[in-house]
């Protein structure tokens, strides 16, 4: 407590009725004092109709003195405890020289006891001896017995001047007014205002007219502010939410660590709800943001810190929360106590979104409640890598929570309060009559959005899907009655691009059947993308009255459609089939290329073995198995000197999938050098052609000199040819 020297004014109180009335003092600004020991500063001015028991100094907690929280002791105070008549008691303080212009602050520390009906102001006035010339500052509002309340109060005063201050206590509630006051003055102290001289703000067209909201400022990202002094607190805006709002997150140069901070302390008034908000930031759909905090509990603290949201504007009724901090900071997890102090936003749509933390305690607050935030980041996060596909065919059951794992919820309800997830107890059927019939399955569920439009997807991982394809979806699913007989709800399957961004899920495959028997044929759907890429498909479910949705996934599977068997096609015949004799070795080369291209003029596959056969006639000579499409191919024919002369025919067949391809054909006369006198046999047919084809007949004997060709053939189909010169 500091005491200061005090010069007397000589005012008496007598003609008031007023007991311990020393003159009045005026002091110097700024002033404080604690009510903790006996003072003659202070003087009582006792206005009751039949004037009695005032305003006194009590240390005696067996004199029902004070005590805060139901403690042992009592705390010392000036009170005013029962009087015999109506209460109307002024312990009025000593004079201080006010300006006109200026603003004051005046704070008074306060309690009462045993839920009187008296009640407790402060008040003001220029000439403190007479009680009906006060000046209502504030009532002091009290609703708890037992707690100390510490409030603040500003003023600007009319005109320069002496001015006192009273606490005043009254009772005018009906009934017996007197012997039931029980109110507790424990510190006062009155500063004029940092700031200076307050502005005439001019007239006030609408007195009535609360005051306009602290605008939101605009915040960008990456964001990193440290609360190191007020300028920067004043760029955060407050809610205070409680019952009875009062002491709310302020900015302090020292809290209980001696460090500058945005903080929190107690709320006496009542159960503590308070905000402290970000700057607005522009999220966007299918982004995450990391909130990064440096925060601290003051010892045995109480309140509770919760990281929530706000999508749009502010307000106790839009708040979403990310994570429950708790009420010891730095927050730990696990065995190990780790630290943490990052948490992370998936940003559900795009928009304005505002951060912010709030202190909650439910109950009496504690004396040493306080929570401090240091500073805080906001960044967007990396995307990281994209999924890798999964192969087709896929197949999952639900059946076991393990194979939910690589499979997304994801939530774009009004109130994102419950979404898709495993669920043990699975479904269960009912018969008309709401019985269960059979066993329960476990399963994937949905079970209603209350009191907002359901608008749920269930997202697979990733699959490369190919343009011109077409994939086969099928899905054995359940819905419960409600569904069925409100017809609001809507259960689709969609494909989208991105597991996180709903606007991407624009194709949908079809309608899932809402139905309450689990084992019947599964949902199936036919779809083919028209660009190649990675896609995710989605179980969908909504419902526009908001308590109907229940879905229930049992299982899922993805496949290519399996085509319908292609009857082989043969392939186009070889090409470019030639036929050569090589006199030295009497033997008939051939040379043909494979082909690349069907009967249809579809290209062979690169790998496709083929099947070649050569043949003489209709002799086989040779099967040349695993062929390339497009190769060159080779085959010698060697013969004796009885076989080589003649006419050779040759054809050559491609067998691919079983199916012959049409045969390339050539053929070849072989001659041999002949001298006069060929003998030709009795029974030969003979024929004689000139070197340049022509025939000349069949007799030898009249030719003249050259060179023929001459043909036999016997009677049992063999043929030779030889070239005569003569």
């Amino acid at each position: 407590m500091r005491k200061t020297l005090l010069n007397t004014m000589g005012l008496l109180l007598a003609l008031f009725g007023a007991t311990n009335a020393s003159a009045q003092s005026t002091v110097e600004l700024p002033y404080s004092i604690t009510f903790d020991s006996t003072n003659d500063v202070w003087t009582v001015l006792d206005a009751s109709p039949s004037p009695g028991t005032s305003w006194e100094f009590n240390n005696d907690w067996g004199n029902d003195g004070f005590c805060i929280g139901n403690a042992w002791t009592a705390t010392p105070s000036y009170c005013i405890r029962t009087d015999s008549g109506e209460p109307n008691d002024y312990y009025v303080s000593p004079s201080f020289s006010l300006k006109a212009g200026k603003t004051y602050t005046v704070k008074t520390s306060s309690g009462t006891m045993y839920s009187t009906p008296a009640k407790l102001s402060v008040e003001y006035t220029t000439t403190p001896t007479d009680a009906a010339s006060f000046t209502k500052l504030s009532d002091i509002d009290m609703p708890s017995s037992g707690v100390q309340y510490d409030n603040s109060y500003d003023l600007t005063v009319p005109e320069d001047g002496l001015y006192s201050f009273a606490f005043h206590a009254t009772n005018t509630s009906s009934g017996d007014k007197s012997n039931w006051a029980y109110l507790y003055a424990l510190g006062f102290s009155v500063e004029e205002k940092v700031g200076g001289e307050t502005p005439d703000p001019g007239p006030d067209p609408d007195p009535d007219k609360p005051d306009p909201p602290v605008e939101d400022q605009e915040g960008t990202l990456p964001y990193d502010m440290t609360f190191d002094s007020a300028e920067k607190f004043a760029t955060w805006t407050t809610m205070d939410n409680s019952e009875t709002p009062g002491v709310t997150w302020t900015y302090t140069a020292s809290d209980f660590a001696g460090k500058p901070a945005a903080h929190m302390g107690v709320d006496a008034k009542s159960e503590t709800c308070d905000w402290l908000v970000s700057p607005k930031f522009e999220l966007k759909e299918g982004k995450s943001y990391t909130i990064t905090v440096d925060a601290a509990s003051g010892p045995d603290n109480e309140l509770n810190l919760i990281l929530d949201y706000f999508v749009g504007s502010k307000s106790a009724d839009n708040q979403k929360t990310i994570e429950w901090i708790g009420s010891k900071l730095p927050a730990t997890v696990g065995e190990s106590g780790e630290v943490k102090n990052q948490w992370t936003l998936d940003a559900n749509k795009d928009g304005v979104y505002l951060f912010a933390f709030r202190a909650l305690n439910w109950g009496a607050n504690n004396a040493n409640d306080a929570i401090s935030i240091y500073s805080v980041k906001i960044e967007e996060k990396a995307d990281g890598e994209p999924d890798a596909p999964v192969a087709l065919p896929y197949e999952v059951s639900f059946e076991q929570e393990e194979n939910v794992a690589a499979w997304t919820a994801m939530d774009r309800s009004g109130n994102t309060g419950s979404t898709w997830s495993w669920n043990s107890w699975g479904y269960q059927e009912y018969d008309t009559d709401w019985n269960p019939v059979g066993d329960q399955h476990p399963c994937v569920s949905f079970s209603s959005d209350w009191n907002t439009d359901a608008n749920d997807y269930w997202v697979s991982p990733a699959f490369a899907l190919e343009a011109g394809k077409t994939y086969v979806a099928k899905a054995h699913t359940a819905n419960n009655r409600s569904c069925l007989e409100s017809g609001t709800t809507s259960f689709t399957m969609k494909l989208g691009t991105n597991k996180k961004v709903q606007s991407s899920f624009d194709q949908t495959l079809g309608s899932i059947e809402l139905n309450t028997v689990y084992d019947r044929d599964p949902s199936t759907f036919e779809f083919s993308v028209q660009e190649s890429g990675n896609y995710y498909v989605a179980f969908h479910i909504s419902d526009s009255e908001g308590a109907n949705a229940y879905g229930y996934i049992f299982d899922f599977s993805l496949a290519e459609k399996e085509g319908a068997a292609e009857e082989p096609v043969a392939t186009a015949p070889v090409a470019n089939l030639t036929a050569t004799e090589v006199m030295t070795r009497s033997a008939v080369e051939l040379a043909w290329t494979n082909p690349t291209k069907d009967v249809d003029g579809k290209d062979l596959p690169a790998d496709a073995a083929l099947t070649v056969k050569v043949y003489e006639g209709e002799e086989l000579l040779a099967t040349l198995d695993a062929q390339a499409p497009g190769s060159e191919g080779t085959y010698t024919k060697e013969y004796t000197a009885d076989t080589f002369a003649g006419e050779h025919n040759y054809k050559v067949v491609v067998v691919y999938k079983e199916k012959e391809s049409e045969a390339a054909t050539a053929t070849l006369t072989v001659v041999v050098d002949a001298i006069n006198g060929v003998v030709v046999p009795t029974d030969a047919k003979v024929s004689v052609h000139t070197l340049g084809g022509a025939a000349v007949g069949n007799n030898l004997s009249t030719l003249g000199k050259g060179t023929y060709i001459v043909t036999m053939k016997r009677a049992d189909g063999t043929m030779k040819t030889v070239k005569v010169t003569k």
